[in-house]
Parts: structure tokens; C-alpha cells; sequence
């Protein structure tokens, strides 16, 4: 069982804890997957009256997707070795007949991909993501009430071990298709954070994983649903909850992808309510930023964007990144209207989650400084 399959999520004032992973014991014959000594991983599947499998995993090209094809044994038994892999931890599913299939030897899961798979390739540049011997901060549940979409709604909440006093909070964002458990199953955000605490990289935090699934999410600020979630609704919820600082200067907010644009409006359209900006493989789509400067301008002139921000750090992939054209034109607009922003390029990889898993390690030991 894989170090994030073991975690738990607690509900707020709940007993016990709710069990985020299980699954069947396998045996010898079809435990998958095996990573070797030599990065090489065997994949394995029981499906005798199958007539193809095929195993797709974030091991291609940039770590974007790639698909190849097991070999059906006399048993029945599907099975594929690949590889050498680079050290990072993956996400996969097999497609048994055309039909994607989670791998059933596996524990972990993806809340909102409930066919994917994870696993942790170890070596050199692993060590951020691998659970260590060190103190584990509680990962929880938060209920709440949304005048948005009129329903009670979660997120997923951090905290850090052995500190007791008023804290700043960090809310991070996940992407399209994602939800509020994304950063902590393929984003890993939990053993992260446990790293860098127990090196004294980051200050402590009350770390919030939002979920930006909303009715009118993205475009323009004005058209965004998302911002009236976080700031009237999410917030307020965490602030009532937990000893957290009530200060933009102790507010910081990052996304991927959706959640780089959700976290840009609330920039653009709340600008100096959180000090701290952060921004992940996204950039407005070409019709947005025609819109911003042709009938929005003043949004972007506002001065409180660069007064009120103390970081602005944008990531992207490398040109293999679905968004880096959109990043590359939405940067060259701030710019034009004088944003100040830090940019960094992970160039490793594309629209993925090492890149962002990369983006959050070295972006978090920047805040409240």
C-alpha cells in the first residue's frame, strides 16, 4: 500500500476516521504494480475472457500520457514490464476491451478519476514526495454552507502537527475535472508539506483545499462564480473554524490550470485580499484577454494589484504544457498594464502533476515571510 492510501480524512468533531482507500489484498500472481531495482514497473491484470489491455500512465513524453499494450499469459493474467522510469510518483489505469478500468491490485485512488492508480517510483528528486520518519500534520474534512450553489459543500483542510497558535492560511486550488481531494491523492500535497515543515522550509500554516466546482466558473471576473465562493462563503467557514489570521497578509491563494484562472480573478476582481498569489500552468484563453483589454481595462490598471500582493509567482510546464501559449500571452498582458510577477518554467514537464507537485514545493516556502 502506497504512503498517501494510508491516510485519513477526519470530519470535523466525527469520532473515527473515514477510510479514503481500500481494497482486496492480491496475490502473488497479479500484484501490481512492481517497481524493480532497475526503475523498470510490471503491471499486472486478471482477465481471462479480455481480448486487449492496455495500461495508459503519465510516463510519456514530458510525463504526459502514453499507452501500451500487456501480453495476455495461459492463465489469463495480463502483464507488462516497462521502462526504465524516472524517479516521480504516477498515475495510470488500464483499458480492459476499450473500457477504462482501475487497477484492482492497487489501493490508492483518485476521488475524482475513480479508474486511476497511483504508485511511487523512488530516487533522486523523490525525496519531497516520499512519507517520511517525520511529524504527519492532520488532513480533515470541512462542511459548509454555499450561498452559491444553495447546497452544504467540503473542502479538504491541512494542519499542521504541534502548533496551537493563530496561523496564516494558504487555500490551493485544483484544475479542471478535479475536486477538493486532488492535491492530497495525485497532488501529494500533504507529504509535501510534511517535508518542508520538518525542514523548517515553510512557516506553519493552515494549508485549504478548495473545491472550484461551481455553476459559471472561469472567464471573466465579473462572470466567475468562483471568487463569491471562496471569499463569502469558504472563507468565512475556515476563519470560523480554525485559529487562522484574518489579514491579507496572512491570505494566500494558488491554482492549477481552472484553478490558476479562478485564482486570477480573484486577483483582477478582489485585488489586496490575499497577499499571497500563486499561479500553476494556466493563462486566459484568447477571447478573455481580448475582452480584459478591450472592456475591462480597469481592471487591470487597478493599483491595489501590485500594492496589496506581496507575491505573484506564475509556473508553467515546458511548451509541451497545454497552456503555455495562453501563459505566455496572459503574462505578455501584465506587462503591457505593468503586473509585476515572478515567473518560473518547470521544464521537465508539461501539464501534469509533477510539474504542479514541483510548482507547490517551491512556491510555499515563499509565503508569509
Amino acid at each position: 500500500m502506497s504512503a498517501i492510501s494510508r491516510r485519513t480524512v477526519l470530519a470535523a468533531g466525527a469520532a473515527a476516521p473515514l477510510l479514503l482507500h481500500s481494497a482486496p489484498a492480491a496475490g502473488a500472481a497479479t500484484r501490481s504494480p512492481v517497481v524493480h531495482p532497475d526503475r523498470t514497473v510490471t503491471f499486472r491484470l486478471s482477465a481471462p475472457t479480455a481480448t486487449t489491455v492496455t495500461v495508459r500512465g503519465g510516463w510519456g513524453r514530458s510525463f504526459d500520457y502514453t499507452e501500451q499494450a500487456l501480453t495476455r499469459g495461459r492463465d489469463g493474467v495480463w502483464q507488462l514490464t516497462t521502462g526504465p522510469l524516472a524517479p516521480s510518483y504516477y498515475q495510470y489505469s488500464f483499458f480492459v476491451d476499450g473500457v477504462e478500468t482501475k487497477d484492482p491490485a492497487n489501493p490508492t485512488a483518485v476521488h475524482s478519476s475513480p479508474a486511476l492508480s497511483l504508485f511511487l517510483l523512488p530516487g533522486p528528486g523523490t525525496e519531497f514526495l516520499t512519507e517520511n520518519h517525520v511529524p504527519h500534520g492532520r488532513v480533515a474534512r470541512l462542511t459548509y454552507a454555499s450561498a452559491v450553489t444553495g447546497t452544504r459543500r467540503e473542502a479538504t483542510v491541512w494542519t499542521p502537527p504541534g502548533h496551537h497558535g493563530v496561523l496564516p492560511t494558504f487555500y490551493l486550488l485544483h484544475g479542471g475535472g478535479g475536486d477538493h481531494l486532488d492535491w492530497v491523492e495525485p497532488g501529494r500535497a500533504p507529504v509535501i508539506l510534511d517535508n518542508l515543515l520538518a525542514a523548517r522550509r515553510i512557516r506553519p500554516m493552515v494549508v485549504v483545499f478548495a473545491d472550484g466546482n461551481v455553476p459559471g466558473a472561469t472567464g471573466l471576473p465579473g462572470d466567475d462564480s468562483f471568487p463569491a465562493e471562496l471569499i463569502d462563503n469558504l472563507v468565512p467557514a475556515v476563519e470560523r473554524a480554525y485559529r487562522v489570521r484574518r489579514d491579507p497578509g496572512g491570505r494566500a491563494l494558488a491554482g492549477l490550470s481552472l484553478g490558476g484562472l479562478q485564482t486570477w480573478n480573484v486577483l483582477l476582481g478582489h485585488p489586496g485580499l490575499f497577499g499571497s498569489i500563486g499561479d500553476f500552468s494556466s493563462g486566459y484563453f484568447p477571447d478573455v484577454l481580448e475582452a480584459l483589454t478591450t472592456q475591462h481595462p480597469d481592471l487591470l490598471r487597478d493599483h491595489r494589484i501590485n500594492a496589496g500582493t506581496r507575491l505573484h509567482h506564475i509556473y508553467c510546464g515546458n511548451p509541451d504544457d497545454i497552456a503555455h501559449a495562453n501563459n505566455v500571452a496572459t503574462r505578455a498582458m501584465f506587462d503591457t498594464y505593468g503586473i509585476r510577477y515572478r515567473y518560473s518554467q518547470f521544464a521537465a514537464g508539461a501539464h501534469t502533476w509533477q510539474t504542479w507537485r514541483d510548482n507547490l514545493h517551491d512556491f510555499a516556502p515563499q509565503l508569509f515571510r
